[in-house]
């Protein structure tokens, strides 16, 4: 019988995780005991998702451009890029602390286990950095 807890899992720590985790706001979260933590409102400073979506391009090196209006932006096909890769941070984060590394590579994991482990190293990139004018 296959059990989700005896299924690998797999994930690829990339650059882009480690620069994004590198430029978050820290801060503490006052409940129950207290606890360090990502500001979920303002992770990079500011509000709103466009605002969040702008930051993460800048800290990438994605190039935005101007919309109809003259604000700054970036294709839908980067935004869900760069979404993806903020709701993977959470595992990158995980990975990162339990390994004691900022060294991309590909690791694995049991189930529902946190017990990340290394299984080889990685320099592949998905990174998105055209768009259309």
């Amino acid at each position: 019988m296959d059990y989700e807890w005896d299924r690998k899992k797999t994930f690829e720590l990339k650059e882009e995780h480690l620069k994004l985790l590198q430029n978050t706001y820290i801060r503490w979260d006052d409940c129950e005991y207290g606890a360090p933590a990502i500001d979920s409102k303002r992770p990079f400073g500011n509000s709103g998702r466009y605002t969040i979506i702008l930051e993460m391009a800048e800290t990438l090196g994605i190039k935005t451009f101007k919309d109809v209006e003259g604000y700054d932006t970036v294709t839908e096909e980067q935004a869900e890029y760069l979404e993806t890769l903020w709701g993977e941070t959470q595992t990158a984060l995980q990975i990162i602390l339990r390994n004691r590394t900022f060294k991309p590579g590909v690791f694995e994991a049991t189930g529902y286990s946190v017990d990340w482990k290394r299984v080889s190293d990685s320099s592949m990139s998905t990174k998105i950095e055209e768009n259309s004018e």
